[in-house]
């Protein structure tokens, strides 16, 4: 529909309607001023109904898409909020994977006892399948490699494993001295 308040009122008392106006005259038996006073009337009257449609269907275009946005904003919010429930289903989920820490007893105490442990070159001989003397795991055996043994910072050889070159503590290489 094309916007009716741009209309301008037709000249009736023109040369257009001038047989129309003749025509009325003659029918109706009133004046010419009569006549054209009627014609304006009756077209600022449809004139006003065509703004007044015109307006209302505006009003209803804008209605229309005030709730088309509405419902657009509405889906977007529940996507939202179902994403959001998901990534907190997840969370939740991460959280009943993770390790949970156990709690302790305050007044249970903790030994200062290290039980002895065999060197590490029995160990590795173990590990190798090699042949390793009893000893290194006897009570004796244990205490020595206590007593031998160093902190993280032990000495590292080269040794041939497999085809690969490693590195590994000396300690894994040399035997403890036996008493």
């Amino acid at each position: 529909m094309v916007d009716p308040t741009t209309e301008t009122c037709p000249e009736f008392a023109g040369a257009l309607y001038a047989g129309i106006c003749t025509d009325l005259i003659a029918a109706t038996g009133q004046t010419e001023q009569e006549v054209i006073d009627r014609l304006v009337d009756t077209w600022n009257a449809g004139h006003k109904e065509r703004v007044l449609a015109w307006e209302q269907q505006q009003e209803n275009e804008a209605l229309a898409v005030a709730n088309a946005e509405r419902a657009r904003v509405a889906q977007e919010e529940a996507e939202h909020a179902l994403q959001e429930a998901e990534a907190q289903r997840e969370r939740a989920e991460a959280e009943k994977k993770k390790p949970k820490m156990n709690g302790f007893k305050e007044a249970s105490t903790v030994g200062d006892f290290l039980a002895p442990r065999p060197s590490q070159y029995a160990v590795q001989k173990l590990t190798n399948f090699e042949y390793v003397e009893l000893w290194y795991f006897s009570p004796d055996g244990c205490k020595e490699a206590l007593k031998t043994s160093r902190s993280v910072a032990d000495d590292y050889g080269l040794t041939k494993v497999d085809d690969q070159l490693t590195i590994r503590p000396v300690s894994a290489f040399k035997p403890r001295r036996q008493h």
